[in-house]
């Protein structure tokens, strides 16, 4: 008798230790949920820091661009004429539109320098050499204006460029700056 009692007391406790099938297939759902939330939650801080990482490059970008053109409007000075590059008397043209600007550039040995947008990239141009980039072809810029102030020496303003840069891709992005002549228009 004691065995038989041994026996279905052994029974019980070997059943009462095992899960069900039901509370297995719970577990196993509540376990994918769970994991499903945190999967999602990893990829989508994953493509927010991947955008975040191409804006601060485009920036970057266009911020080194904005500093080289800025450094270089401060050194322009008047064309007397000897140069050829802008009418007798100015400091900076718009040759082609508000979309490009000329000027002669002081510590450039005097050299005619041209910067402007061109298939969505800007470049520079130095006296004759080919015009090279300033910003990689992964920018798309969609829009540059110059807006110049103070330009002929005619007008007794001190020489001003406002610089406007609109970017479309990879973000939409748009900066503007202004830069004022270093030497004074006299």
């Amino acid at each position: 008798m004691e065995i038989e009692k041994m026996k279905k007391i052994n029974c019980k406790l070997k059943i009462e230790k095992s899960f069900t099938l039901i509370e297995l297939l719970v577990g196993i759902t509540i376990f994918s949920l769970l994991s499903g939330a945190v999967i999602g939650i990893l990829i989508s801080g994953i493509k927010f820091q991947r955008h975040y990482l191409k804006r601060q490059q485009a920036l970057d970008q266009l911020s080194f661009a904005i500093e080289y053109m800025g450094r270089a409007l401060r050194m322009a000075r008047k064309d007397d004429g000897s140069f050829g590059c802008l009418p007798a008397g100015w400091n900076y043209s718009n040759p082609s539109g508000e979309g490009s600007i000329k000027f002669i550039n002081h510590l450039q040995d005097d050299e005619c320098q041209e910067f402007f947008l061109q298939e969505g990239v800007l470049k520079y141009k130095k006296g004759a050499q080919e015009p090279l980039p300033l910003t990689s072809p992964n920018l798309q810029i969609e829009e540059l204006k110059f807006q110049l102030l103070g330009q002929s020496g005619a007008d007794l303003l001190q020489p001003r460029v406002t610089i406007f840069l609109r970017l479309s891709s990879p973000s939409k992005i748009e900066l503007q700056t202004t830069v004022s002549q270093r030497n004074l228009d006299m």
